[in-house]
């Protein structure tokens, strides 16, 4: 038995280096194999299985750089912070980190009161990041977290402007969870007409600390412009929750993270969008405008199923619960769920027939279904100057620009046109109503000169939209301006992809510059997206070309 025994271990020895390399392939087998699992889990959509393989992966390579820029993106596509932490110290280290990065670490520092590590992270957001405009901002929340005074010092609207606009409604923020009611007061009014979503997010949360320090006539007034009935009754009942009265310092934070994650989504900035609104609803997971914006956020980076499950968790007693059933309707119908999302908005809609963001969402569905006598009908409604809500000016111009909207494919042209007069006087500076005015115009073959002026100032207003490039570059087309024509054309089919007129009218330059593969080929792309109508439209200008000349003004 000895002798076996020592054998037996001098055999293993002997065999010991070729056993240890045999170990180390089959990891380095095991490994590759969980990362390409990984991967492909992540081109499924299938985030969480996708993160779960790289956490592993991390326990024993966290020196690869291309492994912790894929744990960061999917926990943030997951919204497993604590990972997505992880992820950016590491990145950190090797200075590899984007500007995000000290706005994450300081969310994670205040989440978890560490005030020297939220004033490190301060320091690098100004050393390192575009977003270091905001750190009077943050540095204002660390104090007011310690119920110190906030210090927030003011801006100089000329040197600092990106400060002072975030600082606007900030500031009043601030002020609440201080609890100088009277100094919100003096404050909120600016607000309270502005048809801006922060604007209304900081009325709505200003409202139940108001009316909690006997100011209930002042928060109904505040709120009456925009506010559903239902939520004006309840400010004066007890059935508001305690935890409204008083404005945690982490709602200030998630607040002022929303805001900026919703200015990226308008600069389309999806990803960085995604990464602060993760942030804000980490910060502060009741608020919901936090989870709309996130939502949003979410859906622009194709994760549609995430956005709905985010939606859901809005209270159908929340103030935002309207616009989160908008949302979500909208969400099925770019799943092309069109009778799920008419039974989801029918269902709204009886359940609390004030909301002007359920009436509204009602004509775009009558809208969507080629019911545009009702669609006016409701827009008409939603404008009238005695309806309940009593739109702001601003407001109003938009439902006039939707009334105008189903008028005109309803083939009422000239009630269309007035109504679109009347909106463009009530919001002279709205590029949208510009661009449909002057378009329309253009398809009714009237006012051309008065048109391309409307469109050259849509376009001076909102150079990044790529619908207004188009409806530019096509008075210019009309107009026998190719030179001017062909680069806002070729913009806007750059920015929007496979969008038929675009395509389409790209096509038709081309043909005019002679250009003519080059057309037959915008063309195709066009067809792509056509209905049968469309589509033999553009199989006829595939075939032989433009016949009809452009319209000269």
């Amino acid at each position: 038995m000895q002798r076996i025994l020592l054998f037996t271990c001098a055999t293993c020895f002997a065999f010991m280096p070729i056993s240890r390399a045999h170990t180390a392939a089959d990891k380095d087998s095991i490994e590759m194999q969980r990362y390409v699992t990984a991967r492909l889990a992540e081109m499924d959509d299938r985030n969480g299985d996708a993160l779960k393989s790289y956490l592993t992966l991390f326990k024993t390579n966290a020196g690869s750089p291309a492994l912790t820029d894929r744990l960061f993106d999917n926990a943030v596509r997951s919204g497993d912070m604590p990972s997505a932490v992880t992820a950016v110290r590491m990145q950190e280290l090797r200075n590899q980190a984007d500007g995000t990065a000290p706005m994450l670490l300081y969310a994670d520092a205040f989440r978890k009161k560490d005030w020297s590590a939220a004033k490190i992270a301060i320091s690098e957001l100004q050393a390192k990041s575009n977003y270091g405009f905001v750190t009077p901002i943050l540095e204002s929340w660390i104090n007011v977290a310690q119920r110190k005074p906030h210090n927030l010092q003011a801006i100089d609207a000329n040197s600092q402007q990106l400060l002072n606009y975030y600082t606007s409604d900030q500031r009043v923020y601030l002020e609440i969870a201080s609890g100088n009611i009277a100094r919100v007061k003096e404050l909120l009014p600016i607000f309270i007409n502005s048809d801006a979503d922060f604007a209304r997010d900081l009325v709505i949360r200003a409202a139940p600390v108001l009316s909690a320090q006997g100011e209930s006539i002042f928060a109904q007034s505040a709120l009456g412009s925009f506010v559903e009935r239902r939520y004006l009754a309840g400010l004066t009942k007890t059935v508001q929750p305690k935890t409204a009265a008083i404005m945690r310092p982490e709602e200030g934070v998630a607040a002022l993270y929303t805001r900026l994650a919703a200015s990226l989504l308008e600069q389309k900035v999806p990803q960085q969008a995604l990464i602060l609104s993760r942030i804000a609803n980490w910060v502060d997971p009741e608020s919901d405008p936090a989870k709309l914006t996130l939502a949003r956020a979410l859906q622009e980076n194709g994760q549609i199923k995430d956005a709905r499950a985010i939606l859901a968790t809005i209270s159908d007693t929340s103030i935002y619960w309207p616009r989160a059933v908008a949302d979500d309707v909208r969400m099925l119908l770019v799943l092309d769920k069109p009778a799920e999302a008419l039974q989801r908005a029918a269902t709204a809609v009886q359940k609390y027939p004030d909301s002007s963001d359920l009436i509204l969402l009602s004509a775009q569905m009558q809208e969507n279904t080629g019911d545009y006598k009702s669609a006016a009908q409701t827009y008409a409604t939603l404008a009238s100057d005695g309806q309940a809500q009593n739109p702001s000016s601003r407001q109003k111009a938009l439902y006039l620009l939707f009334l105008a909207t189903a008028q005109d494919k309803g083939g009422r042209w000239q009630i269309a046109l007035q109504n679109l007069e009347k909106a463009h006087t009530a919001d002279p500076n709205n590029p949208y109503i510009l661009n449909y005015l002057g378009y329309a115009l253009l398809e009714h073959n009237e006012q051309l000169d008065k048109a391309l002026e409307y469109l050259i100032r849509a376009h001076q207003l909102a150079p990044q939209s790529a619908a207004i490039a188009d409806s530019l570059g096509w008075g210019y087309y009309l107009n026998g301006q190719y030179d001017l024509a062909l680069p806002l054309l070729e913009k806007a089919v750059k920015q929007s992809g496979n969008d038929l007129a675009m395509n389409e009218h790209l096509g038709d330059i081309y043909w005019q510059l002679n250009r003519r593969i080059d057309a037959r080929y915008a063309w195709k792309i066009a067809a792509q997206r056509a209905d049968a109508k469309d589509a033999e439209r553009l199989i006829s200008k595939i075939d032989v070309g433009v016949i009809k000349p452009a319209l000269k003004f």
